[in-house]
């Protein structure tokens, strides 16, 4: 099958392409960025797979970053006068077992795309197209499974999960991102396991977190995690959240969805199975000074304590109340304990003194 993939890198993709195929060497564009392409939606992640080893791969670049060289890859760092694109490299290999859940203890080298191709996640991460030729390769059905709209492993689901236990979360977290079903025997399997298997790292399981929440409908990514288990070892109590305040989710902005989220949970607990960074942190804790009183929590407009006919009364009209509330909004994201009705007035009276405001 062949299609025109749109990508803002295509036409620096065919001179790099170019330059492998002139050294009588492939390479091929792999993973999720033709996935999403194939959605009509727009990916700048840039994965390639080569049959060149990774000194050859050196040799044939004047400005490369050794990234994982013994796991085969080689980062090529790309620029011209505006920009620097770093496009990681890898050659085709196969893993051997994965005694930390994370890095293979071993890879061999390969000399295909086909059995590259086996040691990918999913069957819809798993596709590659030629930049010179235009052809998609497919040898794990992911196109199908893309049209059916269905999550599936490449090979023994089991086995696959068990190599890298944060599958089991990505799995979960494309089901919110890409609104897709699980296919029964993948399901089955995460179920299975989700409940035993060692868990990856607390800095892995916060980022594949972030993304389910970041993504079109979190509600369907959460509700795998606690229908398979999963939810109850890293956020406890997930399975106790109403099904309509898991939908709410989907509504927030992107930016509250973890607070919304673990405001409903035992924070402390939380906090303590998640790595958060500085920011999300801030958050946190300010739900927590809150923790006496929920209400004071803010995380859309009408949860302000000082209501649209309130700040009507206090003499504005028309747009003005919007901006107001707005003001308001900002001025409680910053700290949840502001928002009570004696604050926001005070607050306020400040902003009338601003005359430019209400020009």
């Amino acid at each position: 099958m062949k299609f025109k993939l749109e990508h803002p890198y295509i036409n620096r993709l065919k001179d790099i392409a170019s330059i492998f195929r002139k050294n009588h060497y492939e390479l091929f564009l792999v993973g999720g960025t033709i996935r999403d392409a194939l959605l009509g939606e727009l990916s700048t992640d840039i994965d390639l797979a080569t049959n060149a080893t990774p000194d050859q791969i050196e040799e044939l670049f004047n400005n490369t970053i050794a990234t994982g060289k013994k796991y085969g890859t080689i980062t090529v760092v790309d620029s011209d006068n505006k920009n620097t694109t770093y496009m990681q490299i890898t050659t085709y290999r196969a893993d051997g077992k994965y005694a930390d859940i994370r890095h293979p203890d071993s890879v061999t080298f390969k000399s295909s795309l086909k059995e590259d191709i086996k040691r990918r996640d999913f069957t819809i991460n798993a596709l590659a197209y030629d930049p010179l030729t235009e052809e998609l390769i497919d040898y794990e059905n992911g196109y199908q499974d893309l049209e059916k709209k269905w999550i599936r492993v490449v090979g023994d689901p089991c086995k696959r999960f068990k190599e890298d236990s944060l599958r089991l979360f990505r799995c979960c977290r494309l089901i919110a991102k890409l609104e897709f079903k699980c296919e029964q025997k993948t399901w089955d399997s995460l179920c299975q396991l989700a409940k035993t298997i060692a868990l990856p790292s607390k800095e892995r399981i916060t980022e594949e977190l972030i993304k389910l929440l970041e993504s079109k409908k979190p509600s369907l990514g959460l509700n795998a995690l606690i229908k398979s288990g999963l939810g109850e070892r890293t956020l406890p109590g997930l399975n106790q959240i109403s099904q309509r305040d898991i939908e709410c989710i989907n509504k927030l902005e992107i930016d509250l969805r973890l607070a919304y989220l673990l405001k409903e949970l035992d924070i402390e607990i939380c906090l303590s199975n998640l790595r958060l960074s500085k920011q999300q942190e801030r958050w946190i804790n300010d739900l927590i000074r809150c923790d006496g009183d929920r209400k004071k929590a803010c995380f859309q407009k009408k949860d302000l304590s000082l209501s649209g006919n309130e700040i009507k009364e206090m003499g504005f009209k028309g747009k003005q109340i919007g901006m107001i509330q707005q003001h308001c909004y900002d001025y409680v994201i910053d700290n949840f304990s502001n928002n009570t009705k004696t604050k926001l007035i005070k607050f306020i009276n400040t902003l009338k003194k601003q005359k430019s405001l209400f020009k």
